[in-house]
């Protein structure tokens, strides 16, 4: 797995940079999504069985799952509080989802990426890039530790 995340890592940087320089990336979070999966197995793996417990309906699981990715990706870097909510509207919008704030699998999503990404749950409410999206939505603090 450590020899995967350092390119996977570095190449996710790279769209995010391009997308926040306002780049387009399309659908290519999609195939990053694919790699990620395939790399690890264990975002795929768990995607079924553990929709029904955090309440995500089946539609929702490829959106959560890129919230997961893109969070993965980001936890540890230099994002700010600021450009997180836009790549979460990004990734939303990939979706058709307007207000990626009421989504619950947002928050579930977010909590998958972070554990992935070895940050400790008791940590979570200390990610720098997370306090607006915690000041968003009353339960987000509640949601991302139930997608934990």
């Amino acid at each position: 797995m450590t020899s995967f995340r350092l390119p996977l890592l570095t190449a996710l940087s790279l769209a995010i940079t391009a997308a926040l320089a306002g780049c387009s990336f399309s659908y290519s979070s999609g195939s990053i999504s694919d790699s990620l999966e395939s790399s690890s197995g264990s975002l795929g793996s768990s995607s079924e069985s553990s929709s029904s417990r955090q309440g995500v309906g089946k539609d929702k699981i490829p959106y959560r799952d890129d919230i997961a990715n893109l969070t993965y990706s980001v936890a540890g870097s230099s994002m700010t509080a600021s450009e997180f909510p836009n790549a979460l509207s990004r990734t939303a919008r990939q979706f058709k989802i307007s207000n990626w704030s009421q989504e619950k699998a947002t928050f579930n999503g977010i909590g998958k990426g972070l554990k992935k990404a070895g940050i400790a749950k008791e940590n979570i409410a200390r990610q720098p890039f997370l306090a607006n999206v915690l000041s968003s939505n009353k339960d987000a603090l509640k949601l991302i530790q139930e997608g934990y």
